[in-house]
């Protein structure tokens, strides 16, 4: 299918609990040792152990104390291949830091693709040796996937996180400027060392079957500190849905739409879609169809009426809930405005004249 629909982590987290249904629940202490991390924002940088360097000027140990960024990537992971233009477009803006991309696989792998990306791949790659720089920066972070990068500014670690992310171009861009707060960062770094112990120690819970004990968790993190609430969040109503705590559920689906994703479309559609997306049921059951028109709703507002994919969540939402009707005036907005799309377009027909059979039996 053409439509760019991302599905969110609901289904995830439900096939996580349920393969794990039964088994004892971690304890505090081992959740607290799973999520110990060595490597944290102020910390001094670890050394890079290579084996070879593919492009680009080979790194010196006595760099250490210098400025750079270091990306964890591998050829077979799709996200990385994504990531690979934009961090060549940061590494353009940002000349005087170093860009060095590092991989554990073979270099008979690595050169190949290295050769065919070109100048979309214009920065230092290297070859990790014996993965030793894998397990001195990533495992001691505790980071799990990629890719993963690491803002060093003049020895020491101030960014750990995904190479697309904002947070990421903005530390480049204060660092660049000379206005970049080392103090801030180790503060802010603290506190998403914190958030990801809660998340871990709630997963555990719902893990053993605890939802309420789970939930718990979440509220009492986010009571100590609103702004958590952005990040714990998404996982706290996951849990509510799998729970089937319907009433919960839906009050706080509503509030999500009203207070922190209130401006992101994006993620109050990638939580409608996940609901009612055709390809995982024709049929989803009527809570999820509920939250989906809350989300969808949501996300419609966000972009004041202006985005087809959305609007298509929409319609799709209200013809699950039996409005059909109005899912058909609905769908037909979000034709108008894909015109742009031809292949969008095409697929949006499709589903208004799914809808408008059904309508006539």
């Amino acid at each position: 299918m053409f439509r760019l629909h991302a599905a969110l982590v609901l289904p995830a987290l439900s096939l996580l609990v349920l393969g794990l249904n039964g088994q004892d629940a971690e304890t505090k202490k081992e959740v607290a040792k799973k999520t110990a991390t060595s490597l944290i924002v102020g910390s001094a940088a670890p050394p890079l152990t290579l084996a070879k360097t593919v492009k680009g000027a080979e790194p010196k140990a006595e760099d250490r104390s210098k400025t750079y960024v270091v990306e964890f990537w591998a050829t077979w992971c799709p996200p990385c291949r994504t990531s690979i233009p934009h961090l060549t477009e940061l590494q353009k803006k940002h000349p005087k830091i170093p860009f060095i991309g590092v991989t554990d696989e073979d270099i008979k792998d690595v050169e190949p693709f290295v050769a065919d990306m070109g100048t979309k791949m214009d920065y230092i790659v290297v070859l990790d040796k014996n993965k030793e720089t894998n397990k001195d920066w990533m495992q001691a972070a505790g980071e799990e996937g990629i890719p993963a990068a690491f803002v060093v500014v003049e020895g020491k670690i101030a960014f750990i996180g995904h190479p697309m992310s904002p947070e990421f171009e903005s530390t480049l861009k204060q660092v660049s400027i000379g206005k970049f707060d080392m103090a801030a960062a180790i503060r802010k770094g603290a506190m998403q060392v914190r958030l990801k112990q809660t998340q871990m120690e709630a997963i555990t819970l719902i893990r053993s079957g605890n939802a309420d004990a789970a939930i718990k968790v979440l509220d009492t993190a986010i009571s100590a500190d609103a702004d958590s609430e952005t990040s714990l969040g998404a996982l706290k109503f996951q849990i509510l849905v799998f729970a089937k705590k319907e009433p919960e559920a839906i009050a706080y689906a509503t509030k999500m739409t009203e207070t922190f994703l209130k401006n992101d479309g994006e993620a109050m559609n990638r939580f409608a879609w996940n609901f009612i997306d055709p390809a995982r049921q024709k049929m989803p059951p009527a809570l999820h169809v509920k939250l989906a028109s809350i989300m969808a709703q949501g996300a419609d507002k966000a972009s004041d009426g202006k985005n087809p994919n959305f609007i298509d969540t929409l319609a799709l939402a209200q013809f699950l809930s039996g409005k059909k009707a109005e899912a058909i005036k609905t769908q037909e907005r979000a034709i108008s405005l894909a015109g742009s799309s031809p292949k969008l377009a095409e697929e949006l027909k499709k589903r208004l004249e799914d809808f408008k059979k059904a309508d006539k039996d």
